[in-house]
């Protein structure tokens, strides 16, 4: 197929690009178009709140839908970007969706640390405001009991009432001032703190990822699984578990070293990035070399292609440093929720149709059945 063929690519009615499934990507023109969808997809995944953007989830899905027509000239309902016989990009259009959500990220990350920084400068100017305010209470107090002792020492009892009286007014003022400017600065604070810790409790969610390959880590998995599990059984909405093995990762750590088989790790977490790409599904690192896919509001039938793409996509993964070019592959076990499962029952279904998987040779992804009635 031409450059020019290839770019302008037919889509097929599932939306992939006509011929791809049973050749690899291995030229320039793929690897580019690819690497581009990719990178879109990831900017949704790993996005966070923009002031003045739209919600995360919807454009979580809008770079969904830009990474696809992308890689497949598929249409962007949200853009207005409908489809062509040809496969027609609208790369123009691609560039800046792309440059407009950066400069929006610049803007709010900078707005950000500008805030960080106010904050801080406000509370030592803060701190060094009461200290200041202290030592003038402290000056004028001072200076008015001065002033009734002189005239104590007058022995005039209206110049005595007369400073006494002085003397508790303007310390009475002066500790309401203090209060009322206490008062203020507290709220002031206290809203800038709660949108710090809001900010925090956002950065907290992005550390639940998996910092080598990307996925979701394991208590992600655990909330996410009980999520779908109680989906599953309140709106009998279907829902798929695989569980994910490299095969013989422990021999490929031994014979090249733990730093082939952490990029052999990161190299699997693209291919699943890139296989497991709808809104709803959920990927996470189960373990050292296993993963988990929760693939909701799909049934195991229908899960059958997306977990064969994905097992395509890592036997193109090359492990490091190896001299006979040895590809990696992986082992997958998959069930369809029940209603009457449980986390347990539903992980155990998946492990023993991984079990099979690994003993029919591997490199395969094998359906547990259905619990018997």
């Amino acid at each position: 197929m031409s450059f020019v063929a290839r770019l302008m690519g037919n889509a097929d009615r599932d939306g992939e690009p006509s011929g791809t499934q049973a050749r690899p990507l291995d030229s320039l023109t793929d690897g580019a178009i690819d690497t581009l969808s990719s990178v879109i997809r990831v900017m949704g995944d790993e996005s966070f709140p923009v002031d003045g953007e739209m919600d995360p989830d919807t454009f979580v899905e809008v770079c969904r839908e830009y990474s696809s027509h992308v890689a497949n000239g598929t249409p962007v309902e949200s853009a207005g970007i409908e489809a062509c016989p040809q496969g027609v990009r609208q790369w123009a259009m691609v560039r800046q969706f792309y440059a407009d959500r950066r400069k929006a990220e610049k803007s709010f990350v900078s707005e950000r640390l500008n805030d960080y920084r106010s904050v801080v400068a406000d509370l030592v100017s803060g701190l060094r405001s009461i200290g200041e305010r202290d030592q003038a209470t402290e000056s004028t107090v001072l200076g008015n009991l001065q002033n009734i002792e002189e005239a104590i020492g007058r022995g005039l009892m209206p110049e005595i009432r007369e400073a006494l009286s002085v003397t508790f007014e303007q310390v009475r003022e002066t500790f309401a001032e203090q209060k009322r400017h206490y008062e203020s600065q507290l709220s002031e604070l206290n809203e800038r703190m709660l949108n710090l810790r809001q900010d925090l409790v956002a950065a907290r969610e992005e550390m639940k990822r998996d910092s080598l390959t990307g996925a979701y880590n394991r208590r992600a998995f655990d909330a996410s699984i009980l999520q779908s599990l109680n989906t599953r059984f309140i709106l009998n909405q279907a829902a798929t578990l695989a569980l994910i093995d490299l095969d013989n990762f422990k021999e490929i750590n031994d014979r090249y070293g733990h730093a082939a088989g952490d990029e052999v790790l990161r190299q699997v977490g693209e291919c699943l990035a890139r296989a497991f790409i709808r809104k709803g599904d959920f990927v996470s690192r189960y373990g050292g070399d296993e993963f988990a896919v929760i693939l909701n509001d799909t049934s195991a039938a229908n899960s059958t292609k997306l977990v064969e793409r994905f097992l395509g996509y890592v036997r193109e993964v090359r492990i490091p440093d190896a001299p006979d070019e040895a590809i990696a592959s992986c082992s997958i076990g998959y069930t369809e929720l029940e209603t009457a499962d449980c986390v347990k029952s539903a992980v155990e279904r998946a492990d023993e149709a991984l079990y099979v998987a690994k003993k029919e040779g591997r490199d395969r992804a094998v359906l547990g059945p259905p619990t018997p009635d």
